[in-house]
């Protein structure tokens, strides 16, 4: 763990230990937690490297690097309230805790753990004197001796700091690669010279594969790249940013990035793309996606074909920017005035927002309706080492499904006018763009005729409300089980059944086999799948698992299939859920208790 100030380079710290640790075989997963503001706040970072992939952290950490004094001994804001209160707390018996050496130790009572000192402001000056700079304009670069000083304690090979620095600034100009080498350089050196004893030795290991430091926002890039996504519009939102961000700095992906001036001229720029037979999306939070809905109704009842990923946030309203929860699921399967046919799908993991995203804009064109990918900050703002071949394969499988899209010639008989929304026995009619030389298309927002022309009689609004809404049987009908949901164990069997989704799916795996419970993640949200009701009911003792407070996921449930899970785990302080907290809370629900709140962090 390491952190600084908000503004001070903790997310190249990040990535630069990442990268490390994969150069030498092993995998990681990290994540960052930031205040919503631009500089000055608190901010720190958790990297766990692990010999066999994993997909989350754990509440404790063996080494922590902190430069700065409220990161190790707290802080309060104007009014006196506690911020947080030190990451010496954080620290693990028998751990490893380096600190600048201007800090007077003598107020951290815990004589559990080693304690280190740094002399970060005199590599800084030595460092700086070799290229003639002042000192402050090198500060920034205390997340490299951060970073160096890790890689000493663990023996690490200097080159191979060396060549991740290279790595890490390949797009920076090349006296920032030097200065950074340099400071790396004169850390190991420094540490060296102080009889510094490394606490480990970090062994490579052989990997055959090819390893990746992905992010979750990068993933759902990803996955739109490979669906052939062809243009993103967004308005800037924090955590969904990043993924438009990312989009827009690789134009090798044919992805037309395009910035209008709100929420709504974005879904409806995205609805006018989707019209014109382009496969589009967007990316946004919670407040984004509220500002969207009536024209994602209007998707609706045009059947458009539009993807909308959320990363959710904290909420509700501007809620907390820069923290995670699972708090918009009972908002977006309802989503809009009225009924009308879409689909919801959360993934649980980095890969899987690779899987679901682009297997989103199959399911907008196959059904002719809006999609919404419910992810959340916690996977979106989170890193792995991703294997490339799982990428590779992944895009050599997939195959792009646009329905009954017509882009040639229309077959209409003579004195025929062209249906857009022709009844079939499927609830999907043919699809064509605007401008087709052979047919006229209508549109309107209103309810209408096969035509697409306004029309109000009560039979015809009785079977257009019956095609868009019943989609949601032959979704259920064609989607494969991997698609709707994964299973793990046998329910009935198992001591105890966790049912959950989204983002407390990585630390539910990582507990599995210690818990020894079967796990039931949803995938498919809207429409529910039916197999859920028998899988529950197969249980002895069930639980349910949400980072939100009221249990939206267990309410839905039980709406659908009249069964309410008797117990629950809930966090939502806008943290993510840790693999060993839902260890024990398992355990405690395993013993009796019926509901177990996590929001100590």
């Amino acid at each position: 763990m390491t952190g600084g100030k908000q503004g001070s380079g903790i997310d190249v710290a990040l990535g630069l230990f990442s990268r490390i640790m994969i150069r030498y075989g092993y995998h990681i997963y990290g994540y960052r937690e930031y205040h919503s503001n631009i500089m000055g706040a608190h901010s720190y970072f958790i990297v766990r490297t692990t010999e066999t992939e994993k997909n989350s952290l754990g509440s404790k950490v063996n080494l922590a690097v902190f430069f700065d004094k409220e990161s190790v001994f707290g802080e309060k804001n104007r009014h006196g309230e506690l911020i947080h209160n030190g990451h010496i707390n954080d620290v693990l018996p028998g751990g490893t805790l380096v600190i600048d050496s201007s800090f007077d130790k003598s107020g951290i009572t815990r004589n559990d753990i080693n304690i280190i000192q740094v002399d970060s402001t005199k590599i800084i000056y030595a460092v700086a004197a070799r290229f003639k700079k002042g000192p402050g304009e090198l500060a920034i670069t205390r997340n490299v001796i951060s970073v160096a000083s890790s890689a000493y304690l663990m023996g690490i090979d200097p080159d191979v700091l060396m060549d991740m620095i290279k790595e890490e600034f390949k797009n920076k100009p090349v006296t920032v690669i030097e200065t950074d080498s340099e400071i790396a350089k004169e850390t190991m050196g420094y540490m060296s010279s102080q009889g510094i004893k490394p606490i480990m030795q970090l062994q490579k290991r052989e990997y055959k594969g090819r390893s990746m430091y992905t992010e979750g926002f990068t993933a759902a890039a990803l996955g739109k790249a490979i669906a052939g996504c062809k243009i993103q519009i967004y308005y800037p939102i924090t955590p969904a940013s990043d993924e438009s961000i990312f989009i827009e700095s690789h134009p090798e992906f044919g992805i037309r990035v395009v910035q209008p001036e709100s929420e709504l001229a974005v879904i409806c720029m995205v609805n006018g793309a989707a019209i014109a037979g382009t496969r589009a999306a967007t990316s946004t939070s919670g407040p984004g996606l509220s500002l969207m809905t009536e024209a994602i109704t209007y998707a609706g009842i045009t059947e458009t074909p539009i993807v909308v990923v959320n990363h959710q946030r904290g909420s509700p309203a501007t809620g907390q920017p820069t923290r995670t929860e699972q708090g918009d699921l009972s908002f977006v399967i309802s989503q809009g005035h009225g009924d009308y046919g879409k689909v919801v799908v959360a993934p649980g993991t980095v890969n899987q927002y690779i899987e679901m995203v682009a297997n989103a804009f199959n399911y907008a064109e196959r059904y002719q309706l809006p999609v919404i990918v419910l992810g959340e900050k916690a996977i979106a703002q989170a890193s792995i080492s991703m294997d490339a071949d799982f990428v590779r394969s992944f895009k050599e499988s997939y195959r792009v499904d646009r329905g009954k899209l017509n882009m040639g010639k229309v077959e209409l008989k003579e004195g025929e006018d062209y249906k857009r929304f022709k009844f079939s026995p499927d609830n999907i009619s043919e699809r064509i763009i605007p401008g087709n030389p052979s047919a006229v298309m209508w549109l309107t927002g209103d309810e209408h005729d096969e035509y697409g022309h306004p029309y109000e009689e009560p039979k015809n609004r009785t079977a257009m409300m019956d095609k868009r809404y019943k989609k949601d049987e032959l979704i259920l009908k064609e989607l494969k089980q991997s698609e709707k949901y994964d299973l793990f164990g046998d329910p009935s069997k198992a001591e105890i059944l966790v049912v959950s989704w989204g983002g407390a799916t990585g630390s539910i795996l990582d507990c599995l086999e210690s818990s020894k419970a079967a796990f039931l993640q949803v995938k498919l949200i809207y429409p529910l799948p039916n197999e859920i009701d028998k899988i529950i009911r197969s249980a002895k003792r069930v639980v349910c698992i949400e980072g939100n407070i009221s249990g939206q996921l267990r309410s839905y449930i039980a709406s659908k299939t009249g069964v309410l899970i008797d117990n629950q785990i809930l966090k939502y302080n806008g943290r993510p859920m840790k693999h060993d907290e839902v260890l024990a809370a398992i355990e405690r629900v395993k013993k009796g208790e019926k509901k177990v709140v996590l929001n100590d962090d």
